[in-house]
Parts: structure tokens; sequence; C-alpha cells
């Protein structure tokens, strides 16, 4: 009932989403969301997410030494996030920023809260002039790896 509440707005709420890129939030979109609502399981892998385990925190999840991927990441981070708003983009930006050596930030600041369909060609330079670092982790040599995570997205 509360899906069906909202299948009228879901177009204006895709307007909000993607202010950046209107172009975007398309009736397709739209469509592929109430489609994906309609179907009969629907509700139930909603409620699934309540029965999910607690997420385990970013800096166990990307410590190397603690079992968690210990190798470079990169995170695109829309900074004129329309769903959790720009001081939460920042703040978690931040909070990428100090976990570790290692993990970049490129701060987009056309980006929204999908980077990738907001600033599309952004996302995809910086993960072009991010690949090195990759390459060099899956060869082994993490220490150049490190030194060009601070180039990225500069």
């Amino acid at each position: 009932a509360l899906v069906a509440a909202l299948f009228p707005r879901v177009p204006a709420l895709l307007d909000g989403i993607y202010g950046d890129r209107p172009a975007n939030a398309d009736e397709a979109l739209a469509f592929a969301i109430t489609q994906g609502a309609c179907s009969p399981g629907a509700a139930n892998v909603i409620g699934s997410g309540q029965k999910l385990a607690t997420n385990r925190p970013l800096n166990e999840v990307l410590d190397g030494e603690a079992g968690g991927f210990g190798g470079p990441v990169l995170v695109p981070q829309g900074m004129n996030d329309k769903v959790s708003g720009p001081a939460r983009a920042s703040e978690r930006a931040d909070a990428f920023e100090r976990l570790r050596p290692g993990v970049k930030v490129c701060r987009l600041e056309a980006g929204g809260h999908c980077p990738q369909d907001d600033a599309p060609e952004a996302v995809a330079a910086a993960i072009l002039e991010f690949l090195p670092a990759v390459r060099e982790y899956a060869q082994g040599d993490t220490s150049r790896g490190r030194a060009a995570e601070s180039t990225v997205g500069a």
C-alpha cells in the first residue's frame, strides 16, 4: 500500500534526486522502479532489509590487517547529494579520507546521490586516473599505489 501510494510521486522524487542531470530521471527509470515495486515478491525484498546483519564498520571492511580489503579504493562522492544533503556528503567524504592510506575520495561538485549517473564523465576520468594504483596493487607493488592516490581527483 505504501509503495502504491508513492507511485504517482516517483517522477517528482527522481527529479529531486537527479537535480544535476534531470534527463536521467526519464520515464524509463520511473517505469523500472514502479515495475520492480509491483513484483509480487517486492514486499519480501524490502522487508528482508530489516533482517540483515548490522553493517560492519568501514575501518574493519577496509583494513587489510584485520582481514578486510587493504588495496586501493576509489570513492567518487557527489557533493551535491539531494538525498542526504551536501553537508552529509562532505562528512561522508571526510570519513572515507580518514580511513587509511590507499582510500581516495574524488569529490565531484557536479555529482549528486548517484554520481555515476549525475557526472559519468567525471567518474570515468577518476577511474581511469586511479587504475595505475589498482594495477600496481594487483602486481604486488603497493608503494607506488599509495603515492599515486594523492593525485586522483585533485
